[in-house]
């Protein structure tokens, strides 16, 4: 009777410290989140694209988009259609870039739990609009809409930057 006692305090004791931990990682994302849109400091990594005109696929590689100091670093892979070539470079980078935002928005919204974000960021290619959807969990999604391609989407998540 004491050994099944003391083996069920045991686990008791062991799960509650368990929890314990566990209850503070909610809290301790959504600040991470909220941290990262109102400092424009935050870094997404996709496993899953889903292009416009073709199935989605789950990403393998590591794939990533990095807003810092007011700058884009998007490394992305892409799969679409293009409406307008280029007619400025040989070689297409796809989403793969660096460059300055030149619009961003960003907007809590407290009910759905998440954090809406739009920024604009133009290359010599095209000018995309970048939604992103981060929710307070710490998942993502990413929608890139290209003016002269066809739109993609992602899904991913929120990490620390380092």
């Amino acid at each position: 009777m004491k050994k099944t006692f003391c083996i069920t305090f045991i686990a008791v004791l062991i799960s509650a410290c368990a929890s314990t931990n566990n209850a503070n990682l909610p809290q301790q994302m959504t600040s991470l989140v909220k941290k990262a849109w109102k400092e424009k400091d935050f870094r997404v990594v996709v496993d899953e694209m889903m292009p416009q005109r073709y199935y989605s696929r789950t990403i393998l590689s590591y794939y990533d988009m990095h807003v810092k100091d007011g700058i884009l670093d998007s490394n992305l892979p892409y799969f679409g259609q293009v409406q307008v070539p280029s007619a400025y470079t040989a070689f297409p980078k796809g989403l793969n870039f660096t460059e300055e935002i030149r619009e961003y928005v960003a907007v809590d919204n407290l009910d759905k739990r998440t954090v809406e974000i739009q920024m604009l960021v133009k290359n010599e290619e095209d000018s995309y609009l970048y939604n992103v959807r981060i929710f307070y969990d710490g998942k993502a999604e990413i929608m890139v809409k290209p003016q002269k391609r066809d739109y993609i989407r992602f899904r991913g998540e929120l990490i620390e930057n380092n």
